[in-house]
């Protein structure tokens, strides 16, 4: 009779990911990212990684040192002199070019390499909000407000305005992503649903992305697949969509955990695996379902993890409440190592020659607390079900 109770368990149990070199530390305000409080995250052009935070820009170099600039610390980065127009930036995104492009709540910065353009007249952006921004091909997508989208092409802009002759019919678009693939643009707006930009040589045609012949809707996240389409999710569900497929169904909560969990963001590891940031620690996601589970027992500093990406070396970098860290591939990819990533005051120190990355991670105990009492807990009664179960 017990059964159905001891399968669902051990299956838990069995899927809880083991990490090594664990490395936990309490925020250092002399060296590390500006702030937690991460908004967009990028791969830079010198094998770094760029973070627009609410404290600044942050840039993680290849050779693992960390630099910063905000508005109170300028600073010659190795984009150029910087002096953020705000210390929210929104958004962060490179050109074809390399030049670094940089959204806030009333504006854009845009770099060429030695200086940087402000723009902030509506002229050019119907609504100062940077949303969004993404490079497709050899133009700037930018959504701001509540005012639909902006182009720039060669010098150019274009507006794309909510109910326009183009057929856009979001107001406010949330994120965007290109299906390398297709070489299609998706937009998502929670309210508005979601959209398509098939071919962006000639007429530009926004279309609707239905799925059973409704519109999909309710859906503010997308992200690209690095094999092909793009994933949709919003706190429930993820679908994954590609133009010449549809949409299809990939997971819901009910597949992640029996308890209610709910998803904040997602990212795909090159290797094929989905990571999943949620209130219940990440869930990595295959085909063959939930393969792993990392959570504050595994050394993350809380369950609530807010936000994903992964880089070009493959790590994912994760937020939490008032920590930032990455997650690195292991040989097989079998198991993963956490390493977190101390906070800062910036002072924007000169810019590090670029080097290949070599990640370190420190072992080190895990402190005793609540959650250890409650997982002790926890495992005593399973150990109790289970040997009811074989008594039976």
């Amino acid at each position: 009779m017990h059964r159905g109770l001891i399968l669902p368990v051990l299956a838990a149990s069995l899927l809880i990911s083991l990490a090594s070199g664990l490395y936990i530390d309490v925020p250092d305000y002399d060296e590390g990212i500006a702030s937690a409080g991460i908004t967009c995250a990028i791969n830079g052009r010198y094998g770094d990684v760029i973070f627009a935070t609410d404290n600044g820009i942050s840039v993680y170099t290849a050779n693992g040192t960390w630099y910063s600039v905000n508005p109170r610390h300028p600073g010659e980065t190795a984009y150029g002199m910087l002096a953020p127009l705000d210390g929210m930036v929104t958004a962060v995104a490179l050109d074809r070019g390399g030049h670094l492009w940089l959204g806030y709540p009333g504006g854009l910065q845009i770099g060429d390499g030695k200086g940087y353009q402000t723009i902030q007249d509506q002229q050019f952006l119907k609504n100062r909000n940077i949303n969004c921004m993404v490079r497709w091909g050899d133009e700037m997508w930018v959504a701001t407000g509540r005012a639909g989208l902006h182009r720039y092409h060669e010098g150019a802009w274009t507006w794309y305005q909510p109910l326009g002759a183009e057929g856009l019919e979001c107001y406010t678009i949330e994120s965007m992503a290109v299906d390398a693939a297709s070489d299609a643009l998706v937009i998502a707006s929670e309210r508005d649903g979601v959209q398509v930009v098939r071919n962006r040589s000639g007429e530009i045609r926004f279309e609707r992305v239905t799925a059973g012949g409704e519109p999909v809707r309710g859906i503010a996240g997308v992200r690209a697949d690095p094999f092909g389409g793009v994933y949709l999710f919003n706190r429930t569900a993820v679908l994954h969509y590609a133009p010449h497929d549809g949409v299809t169904p990939v997971l819901d909560t009910g597949d992640l955990s029996i308890f209610p969990v709910t998803i904040n963001d997602i990212a795909s590891t090159p290797e094929g695996t989905l990571l999943i940031a949620s209130d219940s620690g990440i869930y990595g996601w295959n085909q063959s379902g939930v393969a792993l589970h990392i959570t504050s027992r595994d050394g993350l500093r809380s369950n609530f993890v807010k936000r994903l990406f992964v880089d070009a070396y493959g790590r994912c970098w994760f937020t939490v409440p008032g920590n930032v860290g990455y997650i690195l591939p292991m040989a097989g990819g079998a198991t993963l190592e956490l390493s977190a990533v101390p906070v800062q005051t910036p002072d924007a120190p000169e810019t590090p020659l670029p080097e290949l990355p070599v990640p370190e991670a420190v072992d080190e105990e895990q402190p005793d607390g609540v959650l250890e009492e409650i997982w002790a807990s926890f495992a005593a009664w399973v150990g109790s079900v289970i040997g009811r179960a074989s008594g039976a």
